[in-house]
């Protein structure tokens, strides 16, 4: 018979092995919280840029780091990266963007931003750590809690590469200071009317004695004085996304804007060197004038070239300068202002095989006269 000192107790049930587990991983758990919470609220990691990371916190970060990049960066598509033109252009914006905060080769770095933690690496040994995939990623999305900006506008794969063609040159010949290009300023004044900002623009869109540095740069001589004040205005708004001109741009007054067009606009306008295939200019040419009925593309000339002063003078452009912008457009990029939005529009409704016709078709013309300088 059942023992009576027995009624009304529960028997209680020993513990499986896994319930076992999950108590003791609960516990550990929560002992780390505890002392988490306890490191952070009493601020016991000291954050000064004076006291180095722990060894550990470096291997982490620094882990974390390359891991997030190699992730995403393994579907990057790389273009052709030995191209002058691609590595001129991005050498000048290295000098310009980059240069300021990572130094120059062979030059001792900033000693204020050598106080930096981390401090900018040196540019020159970049393509020894990541490959140029690696190296796009990060210079377009920039990385987290180091000073390391994302480029500041989107979609413009085009002005990213050649930032990483000029670093895989640079790597490749590892000469002390040889980013500093021929042309680099001087900090003298470039021009007649002699105030700086034009130093900016020079070296890459070149004045009354030197052409573009690039190809894929847009010749701005002879261009009308009312297009060039547009851009420079969406530059400096933010509303024409560019990551070359935004720097440059921003600080620019409303006189300044109108100084600059009219000086560009009173240059005489240089005339491509290039001789693109007769078939090429043909067709391209029936673009221009007629369009693409059947996939509704309107005729080019029927804005560029007809004395609109809002809309840029195409001929004589660069054919890489003029293929480049319309594959942007056919992407979906440069639609943020009304003037691309439309071009969108036009350039998505295009095959490649169209923009090439069409930029060899301007390439041939003869550029207009120059506007008077005033």
């Amino acid at each position: 018979m059942p023992d009576k000192r027995d009624e009304g107790v529960e028997m209680v049930r020993a513990l499986t092995r896994w319930q076992r587990l999950g108590l003791a991983v609960l516990f550990v758990v929560g002992v780390f919280a505890v002392g988490a919470g306890v490191f952070v609220w009493t601020g016991y990691y000291n954050i000064s840029a004076k006291a180095q990371h722990w060894d550990i916190t470096t291997e982490i970060l620094e882990t974390v780091r390359d891991q997030s990049i190699r992730a995403r960066a393994d579907t990057v598509d790389v273009p052709n990266l030995d191209d002058p033109d691609m590595i001129a252009l991005g050498r000048e914006h290295f000098l310009g963007g980059c240069s300021s905060c990572h130094g120059l080769p062979g030059e001792v770095l900033n000693p204020v931003i050598s106080a930096m933690l981390p401090n900018p690496p040196d540019l020159t040994y970049a393509p020894e750590h990541y490959d140029a995939g690696a190296l796009f990623w990060l210079i377009d999305n920039g990385i987290k809690y180091t000073g390391m900006p994302a480029w500041p506008a989107d979609n413009r794969s085009d002005e990213v590469w050649p930032l990483v063609a000029y670093l895989v040159d640079l790597n490749r010949r590892q000469e002390e200071s040889a980013v500093i290009a021929d042309r680099s300023p001087d900090g003298q004044p470039t021009a007649e009317f002699g105030f700086q900002v034009l130093t900016q623009c020079s070296r890459c869109h070149g004045d009354a004695e030197t052409p573009p540095i690039s190809t894929l740069v847009p010749e701005l001589a002879g261009q009308p004085v009312q297009y060039l004040e547009r851009a420079l205005r969406e530059y400096r708004d933010g509303i024409r996304p560019s990551g070359y001109m935004l720097p440059v741009a921003y600080g620019l007054t409303d006189d300044d804007i109108t100084e600059l067009a009219e000086y560009y606009a009173g240059l005489p306008p240089r005339a491509s060197q290039t001789s693109p295939d007769p078939d090429s200019i043909a067709r391209g040419g029936q673009i221009a004038a007629q369009g693409v009925p059947a996939d509704d593309v309107p005729a080019c000339l029927s804005c560029h070239g007809n004395g609109n002063p809002q809309f840029p003078e195409l001929a004589g452009q660069s054919a890489r300068y003029l293929e480049g912008q319309l594959e942007l457009w056919r992407r979906g990029g440069r639609a943020q202002t009304g003037y691309g939005e439309i071009m969108s529009i036009v350039g998505q409704r295009m095959s490649p095989e169209q923009i090439r016709d069409v930029s060899a078709f301007f390439v041939s013309l003869t550029p207009p006269e120059a506007e008077s300088s005033q």
